[in-house]
């Protein structure tokens, strides 16, 4: 059990990670060429359009317009590429998503090769962003790229296309594997970036100070909860003084008092201050917890059958943030306190919550009901937050009972939001600007507690760190380490304070799932390698060698000796081809012993 690596460490782990996942977003020749050998950009409108038009009034696109009006079956684009040899291209499309997010289909040489390319919402027509699809076979020569419109396979809503950019990937694309560094250089960039030291809070974007003076109390709870999972990863007591500042901010911004009107906003306060108090030992801390918590319950009414509302002047409208994050605070406040009322508060809200927002068939969690009046539920409302908290709520309750139903509601959650929220390239696509822009951390950071519970989630640990990987790809090429609205596309200036909080909690929880995936690859080779000696597909010497490797892997992952593990899995993969080479391991054997390998080397 490694789940405590990285509490309270001091030590900078040096990790790995899963995919090495090709996908730096670019916009000018030189930052192309830095990034890959070769590369070539199409202006869209220039390309073979089939009943779609182009225009040119938004500025910043590429060469002399743009496809626009693009939102029927039988519209599609084809763009001739020419390529340098046979191989594996990154194909980047630059688009805009002005009426949310899009897809369309894509064709290589007449042969479909994505049903549907997700492309995030980018908020404006004028917000130009950037889709990429990874591992893409072309032949030497002339290829043809396809985008198209086809209901019947799965394509929706309005997209302006403006370029294709198709490139080589290169080494200098490759993240190392070993998240914790990446982890502190984006805490440091919140910090230099955004901290306000007249105010003690975050600014509100960066680098433009125009929209600074706005007071988005529930960002600022969420800076709390970012900053201890800094402590909790270094042991900096750094990070506790800013989260106390910024309590202290928080409180003098809101007029000297720690309640709002709206129940969810709350929710997220009490929780990051119960956090805080749990290394503080602050009277304070864990007294606004409790003038929270009773300030929330009194949002309880039995209309719809119960639940509690999101704000103060609509008491009839409850939705999933005013109430499953409220199932988590209630779950720890009992385990700290163990006041029976509390427990009972968390399985009542729960169960009003699974039963009235959640889809038994799917898992699917809805946003709300009533919300404008009529007693409809909001199904056609996805965020991946409202997924992420109901995760978390299940697995708070499964901690405490050990009641196996809490875990299956939550993995069934995890698996349809992984599904359903993640593109092509298995990048979480929820684009989001405001409030919108926290919504796929909150997700990182309860499906992060969800692995912990469950160390067998081992999908979801990789799925975690590959958009790790993905967006540090992309704030790399950046002056400043800088997350957007995409984890995959361009970065587009200011940043908001909210989705450069998503951004640093990715960057920690992936951090912290690193060597919960190692140590699971380890004991895999070891059952594996002992498995196929006992059926004579391996033998018994070359086990033994073998064994002894993960042996001295598994040491020294315990004593958090990183490049030593490291080494050892080197010396298992060399031990392995030398054995095959002398007819030692069946081929069957050696295959699936070095895919596991190259879980972790590549």
């Amino acid at each position: 059990m490694l789940t405590n690596w990285r509490r309270m460490s001091v030590f900078p782990a040096v990790l790995f990670m899963i995919f090495s996942l090709l996908a730096t977003t670019v916009f000018n020749s030189e930052q192309v060429e830095a990034a890959s050998s070769w590369s070539e950009e199409y202006d869209a409108a220039q390309g073979r359009l089939h009943n779609v038009g182009t225009e040119n009034s938004e500025a910043g696109y590429f060469g002399e317009g743009y496809v626009a009006g693009w939102n029927r079956d039988g519209q599609i684009v084809d763009i001739e590429v020419n390529v340098p040899s046979d191989g594996s291209y990154t194909l980047v499309f630059k688009y805009a998503g002005g009426a949310g997010s899009a897809t369309r289909y894509l064709e290589v040489n007449g042969e479909e090769v994505v049903d549907q390319v997700r492309f995030s919402g980018t908020g404006s027509w004028g917000a130009w962003q950037t889709a990429n699809v990874n591992n893409i076979s072309l032949k030497e020569g002339t290829n043809t790229i396809t985008l198209g419109f086809d209901s019947a396979r799965g394509s929706t809503n309005w997209l302006n296309y403006d370029s294709l950019l198709v490139k080589e990937p290169s080494e200098a694309e490759l993240v190392a594997w070993g998240l914790t560094e990446e982890a502190e250089q984006a805490q440091t960039s919140l910090t230099e970036n955004f901290w306000n030291n007249e105010r003690n809070m975050f600014n509100n974007q960066y680098p433009d100070s125009e929209n600074n003076d706005r007071f988005h109390y529930w960002w600022q709870a969420h800076g709390i909860d970012t900053l201890i999972d800094g402590y909790e990863r270094t042991g900096n007591k750094a990070y506790l003084d800013k989260a106390e500042a910024l309590y202290e901010g928080v409180k003098t911004r809101n007029g000297g008092e720690i309640r709002n009107d709206f129940y969810d906003d709350m929710l997220w306060m009490a929780l990051a201050l119960q956090r805080l108090h749990g290394y503080t030992d602050n009277p304070e801390h864990v007294q606004a917890v409790f003038t929270l918590w009773e300030d929330i319950k009194t949002g309880w009414s039995e209309e719809f059958g119960g639940g509690i509302a999101w704000n103060k002047f609509q008491l009839d409208y409850k939705n999933t943030p005013s109430n499953a994050p409220a199932v988590i605070l209630a779950v720890r406040l009992f385990e700290q306190y163990g006041k029976e009322e509390d427990l009972a508060w968390a399985k009542k809200i729960y169960n009003w919550h699974q039963e009235t927002l959640v889809d038994p068939a799917s898992g699917l969690v809805w946003d709300g009901i009533n919300r404008t009046g009529d007693g409809n539920i909001d199904k056609g409302w996805e965020f991946t937050y409202n997924q992420g908290v109901y995760i978390g709520a299940s697995v708070e309750l499964f901690k405490l009972t050990g009641d196996q139903q809490y875990l299956n509601a939550a993995i069934q959650t995890a698996e349809t939001t992984k599904a359903r929220f993640s593109n092509h390239n298995g990048i979480i696509y929820e684009g989001g600007s405001g409030d919108g822009g926290l919504f796929k951390g909150i997700l990182v950071r309860y499906v992060t507690e969800l692995v912990k519970a469950d160390e067998s989630q081992v999908e979801l640990a990789e799925w975690i760190v590959s958009n790790a990987k993905s967006v540090w790809n992309q704030t790399k090429e950046e002056p400043e380490i800088l997350f957007g609205s995409s984890w995959e596309g361009a970065i587009n200036n200011p940043v908001e304070l909210s989705q450069q909080l998503s951004g640093v909690m990715l960057m920690e929880h992936a951090a912290e799932l690193e060597p919960i995936l190692f140590d699971n690859v380890c004991k895999l080779l070891a059952v594996e390698v002992n498995a196929y000696a006992a059926v004579g597909d391996l033998e018994k010497s070359l086990a033994k060698k073998l064994s002894n490797h993960v042996k001295q892997v598994e040491h020294h992952l315990g004593i958090e000796n990183f490049e030593q593990a490291l080494k050892h899995l080197e010396d298992f993969e060399k031990q392995l081809q030398k054995g095959n080479q002398e007819g030692q391991v069946n081929d069957v054997a050696n295959e699936q012993l070095q895919q596991l390998v190259d879980r972790i080397l590549k």
